[in-house]
Parts: C-alpha cells; structure tokens; sequence
C-alpha cells in the first residue's frame, strides 16, 4: 500500500479529485506545481495522512471545514496559494497539528486563538498565517491563550489592529513577526526582558507603536525590528545580547552616545531616519562584530572618533545627512573589510586622506582594499584629489560633488568605476579619456577651468553658471524640506547596496517611486546611469503658495503641508526631479517636480492630468493630484510612494541585494499582469503607456504586486519634451524602428507593443534591453541578437541559464517557447504586430 507520495517540483496541472482514493498515505507532498481548484471535502477520507504540503501551486476556494477527522495531521503547509475564507473557522476544527503555514493566500478574519480547539492550541509549534486580509485585534475575545509549545508566530503583513499582548504565557515562543500591520499602543516590555525566556528574532516594524524603548535585557533576543514606527524617546541603554537592531524611522531623540553602553554581541545597527544627536565615543572599542553601522539623516554632530577606523569586521558607514565635521579618518581608505562609506551631506572639511603606505603585512596588497562605493559629496572638502585613489582597484561608484575640490583629475582612477560625478569642485584641466564614458553632468556645472577631451568648447566663465549653482554651497539644516529639495532640482546618483538595508536603484531616465533608505549598488551596465537620492543643502521659499489639487479624497492635504514636508531625492528622468516626501501622518508621496521648458502650458497641463488622475487599475500607480505655482516652471504631479523594486533590479541584481530571484512561473505572471494593464489602457482609455521599460515596472514588496508607473506622461509634453522621451527609450533599447524614420515620433499602441516585446526579452534572456551584443555580423542589440538565434533555430541558447538550470522539464520549455514566440510577434514591423488583447490572450493561454 502507498504510504508516501512526492511529486515536489515538477509542472503537474488538474485538480486533486482521485488523490483521495489513496486512503493509506501518510506522507503527501504535491508542492511546487500547478494544481488548480479547490480543496475538496474528501480529502478527510485520508485518515491516517500525517504530513501535508499543498503549497505553492494555484489551487482556491474555501478549505474544508471537516480537518478534525484528519486526526494524525501533524504537518500542514498551504502557502502560495489562493485560499480564502474565514480563518478561525479552520482553526476551530484542526486537531493536534504541530506545522501549520497558511502564508500568501487570502484568508480573511481575525486572529483570535482563543476559540481555536484545544488541542490545537496545546500543541502547535509553528504558525504562519503572514500576507492574508487578517483584521481585527490579536486575540480580542477571550484574552492570550495558554499556547504551551508556540515556538514561531508570523502574522506580518496582515491589517491587524489594536495593542500587542505580551505573550507572558507563551513560554517557547522564538520568532514573533508582526511586521506590516496596523498595530497601536505601547512596545511591550515583557518581549524585551529576560523573561522573555526563549524569544530570538522580534520584528514589529512597519507598525504605528508610540512610546519609549525600555532597557533590553533579554539574553535570547538576536534580532529585533522596530523600524517604521512612532517610538519616542532615547536609544535603550542596554540591548542584551542582541545583533541586528533596526530601530530607524522613528523618532528617536537623545544622545547617540548611549550606543557606548551596548554590547559586544552587536553586528548590524540602523538607526536612520531620527533624531539622535552627539557622536560615537571613542570608547567603544567593544565593537569587534560591529559589520554595519547606519544612522543618516539624523542630528549627529562633532567630530569621527579615531576608534570608527578600527573596527576590524566593519563593512558598511552610512553617516549621511547629519551635522559631522573635522576631518575624515585616513583608516576609512586602507581598511581590508569596508566596503561602502557614506559620508555626504556633513560639514567635513580638509583633503581626501588617501595615502598607502607599503604594507607591513605581506598579505596586504592595494588588491586588498576593499572599498566599492564613496559618497563625500555635499561637504565642505578641498585640496587635490589623491593619486592613490587609482589604488582602490575594488572602486565602483565615486561621488565627490558640491565640495572645493581642486587640480586636475587623476588619469587612472580604478577600471571598475562605473559611477562618477565630480561636479560642482574648482577642478581643471582636461577630462582623462578613460572617463569619456561618462555624461557631461558627471562634471558639470561646476570646475569652470575643466573641458572634456576633443572637445571645442573653452572651459564656461563663472559668472554664467546663474542661481541654481550659487544655490546649491548655502547653509541649510540638515533635514530639508520638500520646497528646499525642489529649489535645488540638483545632480544625484546611486550607490553600493550591501544586503543590510532596503535599497534601490534608479538609472538615468527612471523617475519611478521606489523605497530607499539607503544609497544601493551600480549595476554592471554600462547602458545605466544612476542617481544617489539625498536632499542638498540650499536656502528656499518659506512655502509653496500656487494651486494645490487632490484627487483622492481621503488624501487631506494643503500646500503649506506639502512645502514643510522632509524629502530627499530619489531618482531624475527625462520628465523631471522625483522625490520622495514624508507628511506628518507618515504617509509618504512620490513628487515629481517637472523640468522647466517640457511641459505644456498649465491650463492644458492641468486638464491632461486630471484625466490622468481618472485612470485606476491595480496594476497602476495612479496619480493622486498636481500642482501649479505662480512660476511657469513650478509644476509637481503627485502620486503615491511606493514599497517596490524595479524589474530591472530582479532580473540584474537580485544576488547583489540578496533578493528571491524570479523564476519562470513568476516571470510570466509579470508578463501577464503587464500586458492586462497595457490592455486596459488600450482598449478602455484609448491611451498608450508611451514610457514602458523595466524600469518603470515596479514588484511591490513584500508579495511582489506588478505595478506600472510613469503612464501616459507624453500627454502632458511639448513636441520637444516627447521626442526627448522617445531618444531616451531608443538608448536604452525600447524605442520601435519605425520611429527612425518619423520627423516627430510620438508613442502609440503599437509602439508600446514593442516596447512589451523588449521587455518579455529581458524576462526570457536575463540581458539589459539596451545591451550591445558583439561578434555576430548584423547583430547589434537585445532584438537583433534574439531574431539571429531565432533564425538559426536555437533560441534556446537566448534563454537566462538561471531558468534553463531551475526548469529543465517538458512544461518549463513549453513555457519558454511559447513567451518568446509571443514576444518575436511584439518585435515585428509595425503594420505586422498584435494588439494587446490578442498579446494579454496569448500569454494567459500559456499558464492555462
């Protein structure tokens, strides 16, 4: 007789009718494939059934309500599916289970285990209900239950409410995620002292918690994340023996120094986004696991201790928008471990101290070096810049704008370097010609005396630089407000992403909304450029005083509100400078501010955006509403901030953030879920994208929403602003042929089918839209090189090897196949490709 039964991992499809005909398993596992429907009732005739993984697939509908008769269950896992229902009404039949994960579906209800079976609540060990439509309080009827062998509760991402317990009878628990809801009150104590008893990892983020933070004296706790709250009050003195702490975007006050107090069991501490003030002491020589240290945009003054340099595992600084000055420390440059200094946005003034000196240590070599990314941007430096710098071989982004930087350019900075900007100095001289790759704005405005190499052109006479750059060197505070960000509109770039933050990236053309608490890494493509988001130091209006307009009614909001909001850049693109700014609620809006001389006028402006902000989908990061000032140039288009990383991060640094990678069924359902918004556009609005690239498709976290951003924005553009847009597509590889031969090209349906073709190519191929394929007579780009090993019937060899290795079977080639048949019809001649309806039709076809 059949007892177990696994099928892990394969491409099987149906329903589960006749599994329940095998009466004597035992063990069954059909995880990991595409079975569809719902759960039927019998499914209890498998009595003697112990363990049972039905997850990731795509089945649905309600569960039986009869789990009690599977009275040997022990094991149950029904995660990444499509389940629904009231969840208390399963918990109340489920009989001595000890596993039970019922994440990413879309139960509903509340969380209330106190009317859960008894046996149910005296022996479950491990319960994860995350990602559903929970609400309600935590266990709002009858109080905490007595749960005797709870080791791990996760019901993040939920929109549960009101006060946390305390969980004083829950002596096994371990883990404790409640991340991402609606939680209010105060941080319980209990969970952070000794009695805590076995409590290792607590993640309380992403809440609404207000109050102090207590002494930590926990000798358990390893992990804690209360990041994203409204916590008040000093650091907590001690913090037990606890590793990783996030307590960033808070409102933290007080003396940094109190850091001086906590342990040598700390290895990562982000506390950004506060109001700490004071400096490290130079008496914390305990840190010897410290590997991160982020605490920007803050209120920290004085001067780096010496004992920073010293730290032996230290891998990250980020000090960025704070008050720092004095002089940088020479050991930042030579340490064999760090790898991202941030340092921009302080007062630091003196000479870049990098200087090797030979090495004492035979196993130290300017190979060693481990320095990746430098951002000393926005300081009050001066001097030279070091020859030695050209030592850093490991030196991919280097930021030195707004400083008084001076001489000429060292000739062989580090062949890595993949972002620079150095704008805004007193350099001079000639551009070395290993830099050519890089735009203009990487130098200029600013260094009047430098010019590029070839170059016509007499270095520019200072006194036609105007305000924006006089702007930019005067004193502000350290936290700017939105109306002093869009003053300034000024140069930013991108940085190192080290895997401890949630970080991203935004290249030169992108102006999605995207969350960013931290500068991240450069991608290898040269066909990018990036931008660091930070605010700069300028002096502004006292307020915005034009036109306000708001779409969404639950949004309440005024111009004043909106000027005196903190902000900080996070990405530029053909259409302007994009924001991201922080109401006092906390809620959080993406502002683009639009480039002077592209748009329309305001009344014509005004009218396409508003007929804009009709346009909803889920799919869509809508507009929320505009505004005009008195000024011809004073014009925002406002949207809400989005929690998402680009497709273009998933698919080219996913292993750089430490991303889940995105494997093919994942691939297609964005492919899907693109082509059913680019449908609704087409067919219920009439309406072409006219921006689409992988960029502007955002996966929110955390269960990867596909969203589209920047839709539709040539309305709004002068014929000038559009062919702008369009010459930035066609750089990075998205624009259709047909457009070469337009004198005034402007986006259409079938240009935005092109566009979709070019992007299911990325999906297939893991290759940058815009990369240069070489060594192939004809072949120039991403579409050429696809159509050329299509031709020569191997377009198996276009497909990403990370999919061809994961999914080698007949269903995973079918699926290949079929996508790229789909995305060649895209790319053909435009009198010749498929509406998307019939591409959206194709698609979904595939997955059925």
């Amino acid at each position: 007789m059949l007892s177990n039964l696994s099928v892990v991992n394969n491409q099987f499809t149906g329903d589960l009718l006749h599994i329940a005909t095998m009466e004597s398993l035992e063990y069954l596992d059909l995880s990991l494939n595409k079975f569809n429907g719902p759960l039927l009732t019998n499914l209890v005739q498998l009595r003697k059934l112990a363990y049972l993984n039905l997850s990731s697939n795509e089945l649905g509908g309600t569960l039986p309500i009869e789990f009690h008769k599977l009275e040997q269950l022990k094991y149950l896992d029904l995660h990444m599916n499509n389940f629904s229902g009231d969840i208390m009404h399963i918990f109340s039949q489920m009989g001595s289970v000890i596993y039970v994960d019922l994440s990413s579906n879309r139960f509903s209800g509340t969380l209330d285990l106190g009317i859960a079976n008894d046996s149910f609540l005296s022996s479950i060990q491990h319960l994860n209900v995350s990602h559903n439509s929970l609400s309600g309080e935590l266990f709002a009827h009858d109080g905490m239950p007595y749960l005797d062998n709870l080791e791990v509760l996760d019901a993040s991402s939920n929109q549960l409410e009101g006060n946390i317990p305390s969980f004083t009878f829950v002596v096994s628990l371990r883990i404790l995620r409640l991340a991402s809801n609606q939680l209010t009150g105060l941080l319980p104590e209990a969970l952070l002292k000794e009695s805590s008893m076995m409590l290792s990892e607590l993640d309380l983020s992403q809440n609404k918690l207000e109050g102090p933070i207590g002494i930590i004296t926990s000798v358990t706790l390893r992990k804690l994340n209360l990041s994203s709250n409204k916590l008040s009050g000093p650091l907590p003195l001690r913090v037990g023996h606890c590793a990783i702490i996030d307590l960033s975007n808070n409102t933290l006050s007080g003396n940094f120094s109190r850091i001086r107090y906590w342990g040598n069991y700390v290895e990562v501490v982000q506390l950004s986004i506060n109001s700490l003030r004071g400096m490290l002491p130079n008496e914390t020589s305990q840190f010897l696991r410290l590997t991160a240290l982020k605490v920007s945009n803050n209120s920290l003054d004085g001067f780096l201790p010496p004992i920073l340099g010293t730290y032996p595992e230290l891998k990250e600084i980020d000090l960025s928008l704070n008050q720092l000055s004095g002089f940088l420390l020479p050991s930042f440059f030579t340490s064999t471990k760090l790898i991202n200094l941030n340092l921009s946005n302080n007062k630091f003034s003196g000479s870049i101290p990098i200087q090797f000196q030979p090495p004492t240590d035979p196993l130290v070599s300017a190979e060693n070096f481990s320095l990746v990314s430098l951002d000393l941007s926005h300081n009050n430096l001066s001097g030279i810049l070091p020859s030695d710098m050209s030592r850093l071989h490991n030196l991919a982004y280097l930021n030195l704008c707004s400083n008084k930087l001076e001489g000429t350019i060292p000739d062989d900075l580090p062949d890595e370097l993949r972002v620079l900007n150095v704008s805004f100095n007193n350099l001079s001289g000639v551009v070395p010609q290993n830099l050519k790759q890089f735009p203009e704005s990487a130098f200029h405005p600013g260094n009047t005396m430098l010019i590029f190499p070839n170059s016509q052109f007499a270095p520019k006479d200072s006194s036609n630089l105007g305000l924006r750059e006089h702007w930019l060197h005067k004193k502000s505070a350290a936290r700017i407000s939105l109306i002093a960000c869009l003053v300034a509109g000024a140069f930013v770039m991108a940085l190192a992403d080290l895997g401890h933050s949630e970080l991203v990236k935004h290249e030169e053309g992108t102006s999605s909304p995207m969350s960013i608490l931290s500068p991240s890494n450069p991608s290898s493509s040269k066909s990018h450029q990036f931008e660091n988001p930070g605010s700069l130091r300028v002096s502004s209006p006292d307020k915005l005083i034009g036109d306000l307009h708001i779409f969404d009614g639950s949004l309440v909001l005024t111009a004043e509100e909106l000027s005196c909001a903190p902000a900080e850049v996070i990405g530029r693109s053909c259409h302007g400078t994009l924001y991201k700014a922080t109401l006092d609620s906390g809620h959080a809006l993406a502002v683009k501010w639009l480039r002077d001389g592209i748009t329309k006028g305001k009344k014509e402006l005004a009218r396409e955006i508003k007929k804009l902000g009709t346009i909803k989908h889920p799919n869509l990061v809508s507009i929320q509403g505009y505004y005009l000032g008195p000024k011809e140039h004073e014009k925002l288009i406002i949207s809400n901030y989005m929690n998402a990383q680009s497709l273009d991060i998933y698919l080219h640094e996913a292993e750089k953030r430490n991303l889940h990678p995105l494997y093919l069924d994942e691939r297609l359902r964005v492919a899907i879920e693109v082509a059913r918004c680019l449908h609704y556009l087409h067919e219920e609005k009439a309406m072409p994208h006219g921006n689409l690239k992988s960029t502007n498709i955002l996966l929110q976290t955390p269960n990867r929403n596909v969203l589209l951003t920047d839709y539709s924005l040539h309305r709004i553009l002068t014929a000038a602003g559009t062919a702008e847009q369009v010459l930035n597509a066609g750089a990075l590889g998205y624009r259709p042929p047909e457009f070469t031969k337009s004198s005034k090209p402007c986006p259409s349906l079938t240009s935005d089918v092109y566009a979709f073709g070019v992007v299911l190519l990325e999906l297939l191929t893991g290759r940058n839209s815009g990369e240069i394929v070489s060594g192939i007579p004809g072949v120039v780009d991403l579409t050429d090189w696809v159509r050329f090993l299509a031709e020569q019937d191997r377009s198996s060899h276009c497909f990403d090897r990370s999919l061809v290795d994961k999914h080698n079977g007949e269903r995973a080639s079918r699926i290949l196949d079929e996508m790229l048949k789909v995305a060649l019809r895209c790319i053909l001649p435009a009198s010749d490709r498929p509406d998307m309806k019939t591409v959206f039709d194709d698609l979904t076809t595939i997955i059925r």
